[in-house]
C-alpha cells in the first residue's frame, strides 16, 4: 500500500532592495576596476608603441645613415682636423645610398608590423580577461587555426622570414651584382618576400626569397680582375707573363678610372695549365667593387697592343703540338695508288680479297 503525504509548496523569498542594491555596487565597481586595469593597460601599451617605434626609428637611421664617414657631424671633425678623405664616385655613391635607403625602409617596416602585431595582441587579450570571457579556449582555437594556416602558407612564411634574415645580415642590396643560381644580374629591389634582378641582357627575375639557397656576391668589399691568355707551346713563357703585367701598367697609364680603381700589384703566378695546343697563364689583380669587367676589357686591350710590338703569338684554336719533326705518314687513295689496276676483281667488278698465303702452303 503506498501513502501519500503532502506538503506546503515553498514560496519565492522575495530579495530585499538592500541586496539587489549591493549587487548593482560590486557590478559597479568591477566594472571601475576593469576600466581602470584597461586604462593603464592602454597607457603602457600607447608608452611602449611610441618607445618602440623610437627605438625602431633610431635603428634604422642608423643603416641608412650608413658608414661613419658619411655622417656630416664626422665629416665636419675630419675637415677641422685637417685629415683627408677621398670623394666617393657619384654614381657609386648614389647606389649605396639606394641600398642603405632601402634596406632601412624594409627594415623598419617589419619591425613596426611587428610592434603592431605584438601590442595589439596583448591588448585584446587584456581586454578579453578583463570583461570576463575565458581566453584559454579562444588560444587554444587560434593554435588549431594557425596550424592550419601554417600548412597553407608555408611557402609564404618561408619566403618572409628569409627575406628577414637576409635584410639583417645584409647579403646584397640595391645595385650589387650577384649570383643567385637560377638567376644572375644587378639587384634593382630587395623586398620582404621576393628579390627583383636585371640580367645582363635586360631580363627582369623576381626570385622568392625562400627559394634563394646560395649567394654569390660579386660586388661586396673588393672584386678581383681575371685575365687568361692562351699562348703556343714553343712560346718564351717568362716573356709572355711580364707581357702581362705591362699591360696592366699600360692601362692604368691609358684610364683614370683604371688607375683609380686597382687595389693592388698585379700577379702572374706561372702556367695555369697545359692544354692540347697551348699554355695557359692566368692574371689576378684586386680592384674596387663593380669595377672588374670595365678593367679586365681595358687591360685585354692593352695586353693585345704589346703582344703585336713584341711579337708574341696566341695560341690559335685548331693547332696541334708536334711531336715530331718527321712527315706523318699520310693514307693514299685508291685512285692515287700505282698498283690499283692490277687488284683482281670477280665477275662484277668486285676487288676479290688477298690470297691467303698460309692456304697456298
Amino acid at each position: 500500500m503506498i501513502f501519500l503525504t503532502a506538503s506546503a509548496t515553498p514560496e519565492p523569498v522575495p530579495t530585499s532592495s538592500a541586496e539587489a542594491q549591493e549587487l548593482i555596487d560590486g557590478w559597479i565597481s568591477n566594472l571601475e576596476d576593469g576600466a581602470l586595469a584597461m586604462l593603464v593597460v592602454t597607457v603602457l601599451l600607447l608608452l611602449a608603441w611610441f618607445v618602440g617605434r623610437g627605438l625602431i626609428k633610431g635603428v634604422t637611421k642608423g643603416i641608412e645613415r650608413g658608414t661613419p664617414f658619411q655622417d656630416a657631424r664626422t665629416r665636419r671633425a675630419l675637415k677641422k682636423a685637417r685629415i683627408p678623405m677621398p670623394e666617393p664616385d657619384t654614381m657609386e655613391l648614389r647606389l649605396e645610398t639606394e641600398r642603405r635607403s632601402q634596406r632601412a625602409h624594409t627594415l623598419k617596416r617589419v619591425m613596426t608590423s611587428a610592434l603592431a602585431v605584438v601590442l595589439i595582441a596583448t591588448f585584446v587579450m587584456t581586454l578579453l580577461t578583463v570583461l570576463g570571457i575565458p581566453v584559454s579556449g579562444m588560444l587554444a582555437s587560434a593554435g588549431i587555426v594557425g596550424v592550419a594556416l601554417g600548412f597553407g602558407a608555408q611557402s609564404l612564411v618561408k619566403d618572409v622570414l628569409t627575406g628577414v634574415f637576409m635584410l639583417i645580415e645584409d647579403q646584397y642590396g640595391v645595385g650589387d651584382v650577384v649570383d643567385l643560381g637560377e638567376a644572375s644580374g644587378a639587384v634593382e629591389e630587395v623586398g620582404i618576400r621576393s628579390t627583383r634582378l636585371r640580367s645582363l641582357d635586360g631580363t627582369v627575375w623576381y626570385i622568392p626569397n625562400g627559394e634563394i639557397t646560395r649567394v654569390g656576391n660579386m660586388t661586396r668589399l673588393w672584386s678581383r680582375a681575371l685575365v687568361e691568355a692562351r699562348f703556343a707551346y714553343d712560346t718564351d713563357i717568362e716573356a709572355a707573363r711580364q707581357a702581362m703585367l705591362d699591360a696592366v701598367e699600360a692601362a692604368k697609364g691609358a684610364s683614370d678610372q683604371v688607375a683609380a680603381n686597382v687595389l693592388s700589384e698585379p700577379e702572374v703566378a706561372g702556367v695555369e695549365s697545359l692544354e692540347y695546343n697551348a699554355v695557359m697563364l692566368r692574371l689576378l689583380v684586386q680592384v674596387n667593387p663593380s669595377t672588374q669587367w670595365d678593367i679586365m676589357r681595358e687591360i685585354r686591350r692593352q695586353l693585345r697592343t704589346i703582344l703585336a710590338e713584341r711579337g708574341i703569338e696566341l695560341a690559335v684554336p685548331g693547332d696541334a703540338m708536334m711531336v715530331s719533326s718527321t712527315a706523318p705518314n699520310r693514307a693514299v687513295h685508291d685512285s692515287a695508288r700505282t698498283d690499283s689496276g692490277d687488284q683482281p676483281t670477280d665477275a662484277d667488278g668486285r676487288p676479290l680479297p688477298p690470297p691467303n698465303d698460309a692456304a697456298d702452303d
